[in-house]
């Protein structure tokens, strides 16, 4: 089976349509959760659509579990290319914005391999095989092999999402909490958005990580 293994981090679409829990979590040492007074939402992409609607997304969900958060984009407008901006402007501005809390979500990686997908030929276990020989099996298990879409790609997104703690001197220091999830096969973004928000602001309240 032919496996490829796509890493971008800058990339991203958002097409998500499956997760059901966050894979993995790692908390920081002696960090027992924290209540932010404002918590700045930001996607790494270049896609601004996908963006707007997770980070508008995550905040609408925060905001239901009593938590003050903003989208990045008053903070980093759309017209502006991250890359361009030094470590210092890029906290200078989010201290500028008083924000306490920094909610980062990027992907990851992409893997990508073939899988075995439904096919229109009936396919019967040996119980059936009443004069199947090697040469009927060999000539029809081809058969199925280059059958039109009987291998599909299925994609694999990986998403890491980090809490970062503003407050903190020592900026190599300020990650408190990261966690990553997967999701199979994207569809729709509205749908995924959601999900994955859902997931992960979930995962933040429930833990005591975001109080």
């Amino acid at each position: 089976m032919k496996i490829r293994v796509i890493i971008s981090l800058i990339a991203m679409t958002f097409l998500w349509s499956c997760a059901t829990s966050m894979k993995y979590t790692w908390t920081k040492d002696n960090f027992v959760g924290k209540e932010f007074d404002k918590i700045l939402v930001l996607t790494i992409t270049k896609n601004l659509k996908s963006r707007t609607l997770f980070e508008n997304t995550v905040v609408e969900n925060l905001a239901e579990g009593g938590v003050n958060a903003s989208s990045s984009l008053s903070v980093f407008t759309p017209v502006e290319k991250m890359e361009d901006l030094s470590e210092d402007e890029i906290e200078a501005r989010i201290k500028k914005g008083n924000y306490d809390g920094v909610l980062v979500t990027t992907l990851v990686d992409i893997n990508t391999q073939d899988v075995r997908a439904n096919s229109t030929t009936s396919y019967y276990p040996m119980s059936y095989g009443h004069g199947y020989g090697y040469r009927s099996f060999i000539y029809s298990g081809y058969g199925h092999m280059y059958e039109p879409d009987y291998y599909r790609e299925q994609k694999t997104y990986v998403l890491e999402s980090r809490l970062y703690d503003v407050s903190e001197s020592d900026p190599k220091e300020a990650v408190v909490w990261s966690g990553q999830s997967e999701l199979v096969d994207p569809s729709g973004s509205d749908s995924a958005s959601k999900a994955y928000s859902d997931i992960l602001v979930k995962t933040l309240l429930e833990s005591g990580t975001i109080k």
